[in-house]
């Protein structure tokens, strides 16, 4: 409903952002190619993590880098104007349909898989925010030494740079930052001056529940309520994507570096012999179908993203031997962990309808015609308002024991081996990495240094509950009928019974906090999934029974390649190579042990980063 009413409205007041915004080289260019099959490096995706690397490697005017990409240039408004953030632009997204999930209702779930130059960069809700520093040190303790938190942070700063808000809007609405969290990147990100009148409110509500408030929300901190940056470019007013930040800006000057969009890469290839050593990629054209090689002299380097990565690797023969052997795949390397360890972020949609809602408000723009016209005006005219603004930078993030939940016992940390996909019952390594990865993860909830959900407050009643730290497992494997189709994604969704018990208590701590007196002005009522249900299972059966109260998704799956040690289930080593094969490595979200409490956007730039360099050293 909130997308058709826009359509013929908003839509029409930003069609001059076309021409007035494509005719400028920043959103104009063009694939190029003159011929060449082979370079010093090939990179499968043009999305967040291979534009970086991209952009680095060829730093240095003697490398030559190949990036391949199925999806085209978009420069369309929803791929430039910020508050195109509140909506999923479908018409740049693959969207495979999960595999049905048994602790849902058997519901299918659409993963939103980019096909776009920029990938999830282009089509996010722009929230920059990173981890705790236990949640990076978590993945060091799996055996990954330079991936804590004090390994990454250079790489979180070398990408980014940040714009605070003006003094004005810094004073009127008390936000706050910290500045030494950022450097001077490509990446743009800032806090946007405007916010909707209701958030004091409710950031008066915080403060009387005396949720902990942090200098700002990207320097390893924990819990709390914090004012989150966007990737918004503060000068343009645009948002700021790794097309715009590492691509765009040097795209006329680098003929080093080549980007053929619509193209799908179809199998890795290999050379005869062993040890087995990539060789190139066979692309296929989305346009007329044709087929052709290119090769690399370093290496191939995956970046597709953690559904359609391990899909490639198994489809060139890398991956469980029974999964490809199904699906009449010669098997070149049975490794196990290619698709295993999914990871993501189930989201439970609560609601609660506002009596008496300022103006204006997150719904005004959709319900009041002229409040509309006058927003893309104004945005138009100035690049002010609400449409310079993202979809929330208000953001509340509680840890486990700041919940309203019973303690953790010993045994609900415990595997529930029956929950697990079958893959893992036939591969000792990958279930001792997954024990191992449960032991860190009580750590984690034990304490109050790393968050288990976060609530993106807009100023309305609409409260999003994110569930970070789960414990369930999926996969993605082949179709084994059409292996070059979308592959299968089995989400398992509370497959593990902690993750249901924690989202109930989410669910609970989030009616706790709009009960707040300080809200009572605005008059709240729990439609979603409503205050009828008050015991644990009549809260989990309105979740995972209406499919509009709960995603398995929030477009953050991670895990697939997993960097770990071998012997525990792991895909890459901490150089991101993928053991036991030369020249290919994976440097996207699959390669993500555990998934953080975060939104992955600004995770994946940060692990790119560091890519690069990796690769740069090893020449």
């Amino acid at each position: 409903m909130r997308v058709s009413f826009l359509a013929p409205l908003a839509l029409s007041v930003a069609c001059s952002l076309t021409g007035k915004t494509a005719a400028t080289s920043a959103f104009n260019n063009e694939a190029r190619s003159d011929g060449t099959t082979t370079y010093d490096y090939i990179i499968v995706g043009a999305g967040v993590s291979g534009l970086v690397v991209a952009n680095r490697l060829t730093e240095d005017s003697r490398t030559s880098v190949l990036v391949i990409e199925r999806g085209d240039f978009d420069n369309k408004p929803e791929a430039i104007v910020p508050w195109y953030g509140n909506l999923l632009d479908t018409s740049v997204l693959m969207n495979p349909t999960s595999a049905p999930n048994a602790k849902l209702n058997n519901a299918t779930t659409s993963i939103a898989v980019p096909a776009v130059v920029g990938g999830g960069s282009v089509v996010n809700g722009m929230g920059y925010i990173r981890g705790s520093k236990a949640d990076y040190d978590s993945w060091e303790a799996l055996g990954n030494p330079g991936w804590g938190w004090s390994g990454l942070l250079p790489y979180f700063r070398k990408g980014t740079t940040f714009t605070p808000p003006s003094p004005a809007a810094a004073s009127e609405w008390n936000i706050t930052w910290d500045s030494s969290a950022y450097g001077n990147g490509p990446l743009h990100v800032s806090i946007p001056d405007f916010q909707y009148p209701d958030i004091a409110t409710i950031w008066d509500a915080l403060r009387h529940q005396n949720v902990p408030v942090p200098l700002g929300s990207n320097n390893g901190g924990g819990p709390g309520a914090v004012w989150t940056p966007s990737t918004i470019d503060a000068r343009t007013k645009t948002r700021s994507t790794s097309r715009s930040a590492y691509y765009d800006p040097v795209n006329a000057t680098r003929p080093n570096l080549k980007l053929l969009t619509g193209q799908t890469a179809a199998e890795i290839l290999f050379h005869k012999g062993h040890p087995l050593t990539t060789a190139g990629v066979r692309i296929v054209s989305r346009v007329d179908n044709t087929t052709r090689n290119v090769y690399a002299r370093k290496e191939v380097i995956l970046a597709a993203g953690a559904v359609q990565t391990p899909q490639l690797l198994q489809v060139s023969g890398i991956g469980p031997a029974s999964v490809l052997q199904a699906a009449g795949i010669p098997v070149k390397k049975d490794m196990p962990a290619v698709g295993a360890n999914y990871q993501d972020h189930a989201t439970a949609i609560l609601i609660f309808s506002l009596a008496n809602p300022s103006f204006p408000n997150p719904n005004t723009i959709f319900t009041n015609a002229t409040y509309n016209a006058s927003v893309w005006d104004e945005y138009l005219a100035n690049k002010t308002g609400p449409i310079a603004a993202a979809s929330a930078t208000t953001v509340l993030l509680f840890s486990r024991p700041q919940l309203d939940t019973s303690p953790l016992l010993p045994n609900d940390t415990a595997p529930h081996t029956e929950s697990l996909p079958p893959i893992y019952s036939t591969s000792p390594s990958l279930l001792a990495g997954y024990q191992a990865q449960l032991s860190l993860l009580r750590a984690r909830l034990l304490s109050n240094a790393s968050s288990i959900t976060a609530h993106a407050l807009l100023g309305s009643g609409f409260t999003p509950a994110i569930l970070f730290q789960p414990l369930s497992r999926g996969t993605v494997t082949l179709n084994l009928t059409h292996p070059h189709s979308l592959p299968v994604v089995s989400l398992n969704t509370f497959s593990h019974p902690l993750d249901a018990a924690n989202m109930i208590a989410i669910v609970r701590r989030a009616r706790r906090f709009w009960a707040s007196p300080e809200l009572a002005p605005l008059g709240p009522t729990e439609v979603q999934p409503g205050a009828q249900w008050q015991t644990d299972e009549e809260i989990l059966e309105a979740l995972t029974t209406n499919p509009n109260a709960l995603w398995g998704s929030l477009a953050h799956p991670s895990g697939t390649c997993a960097m770990m040690p071998e012997r525990l289930g792991g895909c890459v080593a901490p150089d991101l190579r993928v053991y036991g094969v030369r020249g290919l490595s994976v440097v996207d979200a699959s390669v993500l042990p555990l998934i953080p409490g975060a939104a992955l956007q600004a995770t994946v730039y940060a692990v790119a980063e560091k890519a690069a360099d990796l690769i740069k050293a090893r020449g």
